[in-house]
């Protein structure tokens, strides 16, 4: 909804609330003068023409942090932090407390944030880790990755005829085609102790999933190539 000059500056003269385009988003710099009487209905509908606590009006961004403030859209002045609350139409944001948001039928919004600060979020999309109950999306073993970011990989490895019986044990596998040791599995889990037999890296894809292992490494010239050639050919557009 656009709004014209004359209701933004009645926003700002009734309730403080402004515009901040740094941050995309409503803010308000004054407390409501009633503590009985919190407002983010009334301002949310002047602004979208919807109340955004009304149920099925609004959405967040789980993978967004918030900001340090205490002043929520609605007038309160003791939040910690303040986080975006859309409207679901318009996508119009509005920084507002983590009490506002559960009020808007966000009932989960709080624990996700008790769990990003104590478990941290995921390094990849920024979700929060939570490692208990229904919406449960992650393991602390998993190092700091949700289920969905989790990477498989095949890593080829540097490993001499006398040491194949040592490492082994790490799940090494051997590729008689190229004739070179690698490990599979998914980045997170890969043993430290193979760190410094780290050659190559490629990502397997759900394609590559449903290959067996022996195709992983795979190419059709391979008797014009020595094994590094091979490899190389293999990872050229996928390492990293």
């Amino acid at each position: 909804m656009d709004l014209n000059d004359e209701t933004i500056s009645m926003l700002y003269k009734k309730y403080s609330v402004y515009y901040n385009f740094s941050f995309d988003a409503w803010m308000r710099d004054k407390k409501c003068n009633s503590n009985k009487d919190f407002e983010l209905g009334d301002i949310t509908e002047i602004i979208t023409g919807d109340n955004i606590l009304l149920k099925n009006n609004s959405f967040i961004d789980e993978k967004e942090e918030g900001i340090k403030g205490n002043i929520c859209v609605c007038g309160c002045d003791k939040c910690g932090k303040l986080y975006k609350l859309y409207h679901l139409q318009t996508k119009t944001a509005f920084m507002v407390g983590s009490s506002c948001i559960t009020k808007a039928g966000h009932i989960e919004f709080i624990n996700d944030m008790i769990c990003a600060d104590k478990n941290g979020r995921c390094y990849k999309c920024n979700v929060p880790l939570r490692y208990k109950g229904y919406r449960k999306n992650s393991k602390k073993k998993y190092n700091g990755f949700c289920y969905k970011c989790r990477t498989k990989v095949i890593i080829a490895l540097k490993i001499s005829y006398d040491e194949k019986d040592i490492y082994k044990k790490y799940g090494t596998k051997w590729n008689p085609t190229l004739k070179t040791w690698y490990w599979e599995g998914y980045e997170d889990e890969f043993p430290k102790i193979l760190k410094t037999k780290y050659w190559l890296k490629t990502i397997i894809t759900d394609e590559d999933d449903e290959d067996d292992d022996e195709d992983d490494f795979r190419s059709d010239s391979e008797d014009e190539k020595n094994n590094e050639d091979i490899i190389n050919e293999y990872f050229h557009f996928r390492i990293f």
